[in-house]
Parts: structure tokens; C-alpha cells; sequence
């Protein structure tokens, strides 16, 4: 079993889980403008995640320095999947996590909790969002 779903299923506090992590990780999630950088910010971020979805780990594939990993879980009642890419570096700790999550009502979901949890945590920046371009709003 991964480190990580270790420490998730043991209710880990942000110091715990920033011990598996490099110390200039990164974290991309599709609920983010931008990326999350450095072992005390993204800790901090998946403790805020962690937080605000109940549900478990799923499956699990390492190869090498790839692990793939599966969660199935809900939000606000809401069902919602993610699917974790962590590499690892030649230590074993994390030096990338990419999420990517379905569906999207869910999605939306999520990211309204985690904002309400985290907007004193992270910048605001991390949650802007850009103008939508004139050709992508309603055409009717």
C-alpha cells in the first residue's frame, strides 16, 4: 500500500504527509488555476483535500518511479472519482501529483468546498478564474 494512502486512511496531520514529499513538489489539480509548489504548501493542500470528500483508495499501479492511483468517494453526497499520477524520485518521495476528477457537477462541487476550507490558506490566486473568451459564452 502507498505511503500515502497510509497516512490518509490514518487521518494524517500536514507535517506527516509533507514527509513523503520532496521539498519542491508539485501539485496540479484540475480545481486550481495554477499549480501548488514547495512540501509545506501542497501537505497543507491534501490535508485541505482530504478534508472535504469522504470515500477511499480504490486500486493502486506502481511502476518504477509512476504510481497511479484510484479514489472513489462523494462530495456534498455527490459521487466523485479522481485519478492520481504521483512521481516518485529515486528516494521514493513525491515530486509530482496530478489529479484529475469526474463529473464535472461534482467537480463544481468540490471546488466550492475546498475553497470555503482553504481561501485563508492559499493565495487567492490559486482559485481565480480568467475571463471567458467572447466565442466560448452562450451563443443563443
Amino acid at each position: 500500500m502507498h505511503p500515502l494512502i497510509q497516512l490518509r486512511e490514518a487521518g494524517a496531520s500536514a507535517e506527516e504527509i509533507g514527509s513523503i514529499l520532496a521539498r519542491e513538489v508539485v501539485f496540479k489539480s484540475p480545481i486550481l488555476s495554477r499549480n501548488v509548489i514547495g512540501r509545506d504548501a501542497v501537505a497543507r493542500t491534501m490535508v485541505g483535500a482530504i478534508a472535504v470528500r469522504e470515500g477511499s483508495y480504490i486500486s493502486e499501479i506502481s511502476d518504477g518511479n509512476v504510481t497511479l492511483l484510484v479514489w472513489r468517494g462523494t462530495i456534498d453526497g455527490l459521487p466523485l472519482d479522481s485519478f492520481e499520477m504521483l512521481l516518485h524520485d529515486d528516494d521514493g518521495l513525491i515530486i509530482e501529483r496530478s489529479v484529475a476528477m469526474r463529473p464535472f457537477s461534482s467537480v463544481l462541487a468540490f471546488r466550492k468546498a475546498f475553497h470555503d476550507r482553504m481561501k485563508d490558506v492559499l493565495d487567492p490566486s490559486y482559485f481565480a478564474l480568467p475571463s471567458m473568451p467572447a466565442a466560448m459564452r452562450d451563443n443563443s
